[in-house]
């Protein structure tokens, strides 16, 4: 179920990423009991801990995108675009992060790894194929490490990073002069998306400040398959790429693609 590289990770010493200040430093969990909305059930994935996963049902027969979503967010903040994302083609599936909305425990970045596999599990079980994996900035880590897999049926990775020392560099922290081989093999996405050889959409804010549209082309660039494409939007950044029209045709038109079905009219 899990990758070779998480495996091989389970006896490791400890590294930067599993202390208690990286980690309290790159993941802003926030708590939400919000009330269920309409043609969605919520349903937990047990691993060591319950993580909170919701299933828009919006329109029966569609394939399902299971989305990785941003730090801060939660599962709620999705409520309202579910529509949305069914006029692009899928059934939104979102999960919480440990800690974040109804999920127990607390994150780290390693946990955060393993537990997409467990919860990608849970969603295929339930809903059959095909499954869209989606991976929004924070989300992408979870994104690379199952495209690694290729355990869903295509990937989109939105205003994702792939740059681990730009990451430890926006926590605040140094880079160390050489990072572990067994770190490399967890958690740097680069060579999981070389292993990876579903076809993968990579969309980013083309002004995007927080993680740039550089890292979007390394992602392109590293991927394994040739089925791939990038939309870089223009005049966007990291919270807005997804006010664009061209965010939701280049969506809908890839979803159309991979799953044979033909592009929604109100997309």
């Amino acid at each position: 179920m899990h990758t070779e590289s998480y495996m091989r990770s389970s006896s490791q010493m400890a590294s930067l990423f599993d202390t208690r200040e990286f980690n309290e430093r790159l993941f802003f969990p926030r708590l939400d009991a919000s009330r269920l909305p309409a043609n969605a059930i919520d349903v937990d994935v047990h691993t060591d801990i319950a993580l909170h996963v919701r299933l828009h049902q919006t329109r029966a027969a569609l394939p399902t995108l299971l989305l990785f979503h941003g730090n801060g967010e939660v599962v709620a903040d999705y409520d309202g675009a579910a529509e949305q994302f069914a006029d692009a083609g899928v059934n939104l599936a979102v999960m919480d992060y440990r800690g974040y909305g109804r999920s127990s425990g607390t994150p780290t970045l390693r946990t955060t790894l393993s537990d997409a596999h467990a919860v990608l599990d849970a969603v295929r079980a339930r809903v059959g194929s095909p499954v869209i994996v989606m991976g929004r900035s924070l989300g992408s880590a979870c994104a690379n490490e199952l495209y690694a897999t290729g355990a869903a049926d295509a990937f989109v990775l939105e205003s994702g990073f792939v740059d681990l020392g730009a990451l430890i560099k926006r926590r605040g922290m140094a880079m160390p002069a050489e990072l572990p081989a067994d770190d490399r093999a967890v958690f740097d996405p680069i060579p999981k998306l070389a292993r990876g050889t579903r076809p993968l959409l990579v969309l980013h804010g083309a002004n995007d400040t927080m993680i740039s549209a550089g890292e979007a082309q390394r992602a392109f660039d590293a991927a394994g398959t040739t089925d791939k494409q990038l939309v870089l939007v223009p005049n966007r950044g990291h919270n807005d790429v997804s006010f664009s029209s061209l965010y939701w045709s280049a969506l809908s038109t890839f979803v159309a693609r991979v799953t044979g079905r033909s592009p929604s009219s109100g997309a």
